[in-house]
């Protein structure tokens, strides 16, 4: 035990030095902006962190905020225009689409040691998808985002385990008065579409990501399940938040991110006490896979400041700032969720979210990582809604979604 012990501090040591330490050719008393991804609070909990950097470094980062509405295409005229930040903050997906348009740093090729020892640390859930398919790292993760089930402890017993457990769970709770289950994050969109489609056994695309693999009898059992959600499970088309639903009692089980949960007992003090938290539901595959989001961040291409960015980047994936973050989200009713694993320990949010939490990790899955993924993944929600909203025919829908990602891989593929 002894040993192993040992074995594990060296590792998290060097961990830490190895991402603290900065690129040869990083300067002094230059100024990093950063454009991230989210609200303005998020923002400044990123700038606590940073002032730890500017004070070892003698650098300055400058941090702003920018909806997710508009990011993604402020960074895409970003890389026509070839000015900007430094610093992209944003979607999982953002690095793979701009870099491939040339608008990102290449930072496996640029920082193949450091990239290695980035991919040896993270949750390779997330990891992975933000793997270009020719190898290219356009971003590392930021943050991770994970879903999770919250549930009200005084109506339910032990939370469902699998599919066939939630269906009998909600039957009796809606014997009981509720209203059913909800959805918050990805309600009626692709993002819960993933949760269940893994679930069944299906995925996005083939492995090689060659064409679309959705079109699949595991895909149509997932978006059989999908409906259900939506029609007898109770589930509105209009999101309700977790504490609301909750607190009312209509929807004694809610499917949310993990950030929700820092700010239930403060916004509804009712409630403290009587919810708790827990993976997913398993599918019919046994899998209980939950979809893994969060941020990547990247360089712009056009960057005149590209390795003291990866410097200010490796800090950002460092114990320090790991440490600082997770406090000052908590903070200010949120959670911070570092993609490094060695780092778990400093999430705050408590002994009962942070099992249901790590437990989730370990049955994770990001976005695909395949050519157009970006650029139609909305016409693919579309597809889903009109099934769910409309009664578009279930095998009519996945056909449509299918020949939606095959167009996109044949205009945006190598």
């Amino acid at each position: 035990m002894k040993r192993k012990l040992t074995l594990v501090l060296v590792f998290v040591v060097a961990l830490s030095l190895l991402l603290s330490a900065a690129p040869s050719s990083a300067r002094e008393g230059v100024e990093i902006v950063v454009w991230f991804t989210g609200d303005d609070q998020q923002a400044e909990a990123l700038s606590i962190a940073a002032d730890i950097w500017e004070a070892e470094t003698g650098n300055t980062v400058s941090v702003e905020a920018v909806g997710w509405g508009d990011a993604y295409a402020r960074a895409l005229t970003a890389t026509t225009s070839g000015e900007g930040a430094d610093i992209l903050m944003g979607g999982m997906s953002w690095g793979i689409s701009l870099g491939e348009l040339g608008g990102m740093v290449n930072l496996a090729e640029k920082y193949p040691d450091d990239i290695a020892a980035i991919a040896e640390a993270s949750n390779p859930g997330f990891y992975e998808a933000i793997v270009s398919r020719d190898g290219s790292i356009y971003g590392v993760p930021y943050n991770l985002d994970i879903y999770l089930m919250y549930y009200r402890t005084d109506l339910i017993e032990t939370p469902p385990a699998t599919w066939d457990e939630l269906r009998d769970t909600i039957a009796a709770l809606q014997a009981d008065g509720a209203q059913g289950m909800a959805i918050v994050w990805g309600n009626g969109d692709w993002l819960g579409f993933t949760n269940v489609l893994y679930q069944a056994g299906g995925q996005w695309y083939t492995d090689d990501c060659s064409a679309a693999a959705v079109n699949s009898d595991e895909g149509l059992e997932a978006l059989d399940f999908y409906v259900e959600m939506f029609d007898s499970l109770g589930a509105p088309a209009e999101s309700t938040d977790v504490g609301t639903g909750l607190s009312t009692g209509d929807y004694p089980i809610v499917i949310d991110g993990e950030w929700t949960a820092s700010g239930i007992d403060a916004s509804f003090p009712d409630l403290a006490g009587k919810w708790g938290v827990a993976p997913l539901p398993a599918g019919p595959s046994g899998a209980y896979t939950a979809f893994i989001g969060g941020k990547m961040m990247g360089i712009f291409s056009f960057s005149d400041n590209v390795d003291t960015a990866f410097d200010f980047m490796k800090f950002l994936g460092g114990e320090a700032s790991a440490e600082a973050q997770t406090a000052a989200y908590f903070e200010r009713q949120n959670i911070f969720v570092p993609p490094q694993t060695a780092w778990g320990s400093y999430i705050k949010g408590g002994e009962v979210l942070n099992e249901a939490l790590n437990a989730q990790l370990l049955d994770a899955v990001g976005p695909p990582n395949c050519y157009g993924w970006e650029e139609v993944n909305n016409d693919v929600t579309l597809q889903l809604q009109a099934a769910l909203f409309e009664d578009q025919d279930l095998e009519d829908t996945l056909y449509e979604i299918e020949a939606i990602m095959n167009d996109g891989l044949e205009e945006f593929g190598k």
